[in-house]
C-alpha cells in the first residue's frame, strides 16, 4: 500500500501547481546458505533488502511534467552489508514532454538477462556477478520516444569509476572504466514484450573498445510466461574476443503460488576477456513464491552456477525469505 503525501501548493505567476510525493519501500528478511567453488560455506539469518523509495511528480503545464525519484537502502542495523549505514540507491530526474522524455540518472540497473524481460522474474537474486557480468553504478542521460507500442531510446553512460558530478570519463588518470553510448527499441503490447539494444564502449588508456548487442523477448501464455534472451560481446583486444550469453526463463502462476526457473549459459571464444577463461559456463535456478497478500510473500529459491571455465565444483545458494512491500 502506497503512502501518498501532498507536499505543498506553490503559487506562481501562471497559477497554482503542486507536487505529489509517494513513499514506497521493501523489507525482505530470511535465511541464506551458500557454497562457492572452493567449498567455502556461509549461512545465516538477516536482512536481504531494506529500501525506501521517494517519487515526486510535478505538472509544469503545457503538456510537460517532471518526475524525481530517490531511493535509500540499508535502513536497518546491519545496513544490509553489515556496516550499519544507510546508503543511496538509484536516483533520477525525468522531464516528459509531447516529444519524449529526457532522463538524468545515477543508477545501478538490473542485469539485462536474469533481471530483465527474458528472466520473467524467475530468480530473486539473478546471475549478475556470477555467470554474467556484475552490474555497475553509472551516471547517465537518456532520451526516449514512444512510437505506438514501441519505445525508442538513446543513452550516454559515463564510467562507473567516474561516478559523481564533474568526474566525467575523460582527462582523469583515475578513470579506468569505460563510457558507452547505446540505442534501443522496446515493444510491449498484449502478451508480448521485446527489446533490442546495441551498446558501444569507448576506449581509454586502460580499456580497449568493445560492443554489446542485446535481444530479449517474453510471451505470456496465461498458464505460464516464457522469456528468452541473448547478449553478444565483442572486444577490441589484439587477439580478438567474443562472449555469448543465453538465458531462458519461465514462470507459472498456480493460484497464490508462483513457480519459476532460469537456465543461463556463457560461451567465451578466442580470449578470456571476461576474466573467466575460454570455454563454456552455465547456471540454473528454481524458485517458488507464495503470496500471503498483495504486499507480503514467502520466497524460496535454489541456484547453482559456474563462475569460471573448468572449475571443479559449482557454486550453490539457497534462500528462504519473507518479503513485504509498502
Amino acid at each position: 500500500m502506497k503512502k501518498t503525501l501532498i507536499a505543498l501548493a506553490v503559487l506562481a505567476a501562471t497559477g497554482t501547481s503542486f507536487a505529489q510525493v509517494t513513499i514506497t519501500g521493501n523489507l525482505t528478511m530470511g535465511y541464506v546458505a551458500s557454497s562457492d567453488a572452493a567449498k567455502a560455506d556461509a549461512s545465516g539469518l538477516g536482512v536481504d533488502t531494506s529500501e525506501i523509495d521517494f517519487a515526486a511528480t510535478e505538472d509544469l503545464g503545457g503538456g510537460k511534467k517532471i518526475t524525481a525519484s530517490l531511493a535509500l537502502a540499508g535502513a536497518d542495523r546491519s545496513g544490509e552489508s553489515g556496516n550499519g549505514t544507510v546508503q543511496g540507491r538509484n536516483a533520477s530526474l525525468a522531464l516528459s514532454t509531447s516529444f519524449g522524455t529526457l532522463t538524468l540518472a545515477t543508477e545501478k540497473p538490473g542485469d539485462y538477462l536474469s533481471g530483465g524481460i527474458a528472466g520473467v522474474g524467475a530468480y530473486y537474486s539473478g546471475f549478475d556477478g556470477k555467470v554474467l557480468n556484475g552490474r555497475t553504478n553509472r551516471d547517465t542521460v537518456t532520451y526516449s520516444v514512444p512510437v505506438g507500442a514501441f519505445t525508442l531510446a538513446g543513452t550516454y553512460q559515463e564510467a562507473g569509476t567516474g561516478l559523481g558530478l564533474g568526474a566525467g570519463t575523460t582527462g582523469a588518470a583515475t578513470v579506468t572504466g569505460q563510457s558507452l553510448v547505446g540505442l534501443s527499441a522496446s515493444y510491449a503490447a498484449g502478451a508480448i514484450e521485446g527489446n533490442f539494444t546495441y551498446m558501444a564502449y569507448a576506449s581509454n588508456t586502460n580499456d580497449t573498445f568493445k560492443n554489446e548487442t542485446r535481444v530479449s523477448g517474453a510471451y505470456d501464455f496465461g498458464v505460464a510466461k516464457l522469456g528468452l534472451g541473448a547478449v553478444v560481446w565483442t572486444s577490441g583486444l589484439t587477439a580478438g574476443g567474443k562472449a555469448t550469453d543465453l538465458l531462458l526463463g519461465v514462470t507459472a502462476p498456480l493460484g497464490a503460488l508462483t513457480v519459476g526457473a532460469q537456465l543461463v549459459q556463457r560461451k567465451v571464444d578466442d580470449v578470456g576477456f571476461t576474466g573467466q577463461g575460454v570455454g563454456t559456463m552455465s547456471g540454473s535456478a528454481l524458485q517458488a513464491s507464495y503470496a500471503m497478500s498483495k504486499r507480503t510473500s514467502l520466497i524460496g529459491n535454489y541456484a547453482r552456477w559456474d563462475s569460471a571455465v573448468g572449475v571443479a565444483n559449482a557454486s550453490t545458494q539457497y534462500q528462504l525469505l519473507v518479503s513485504h512491500s509498502f
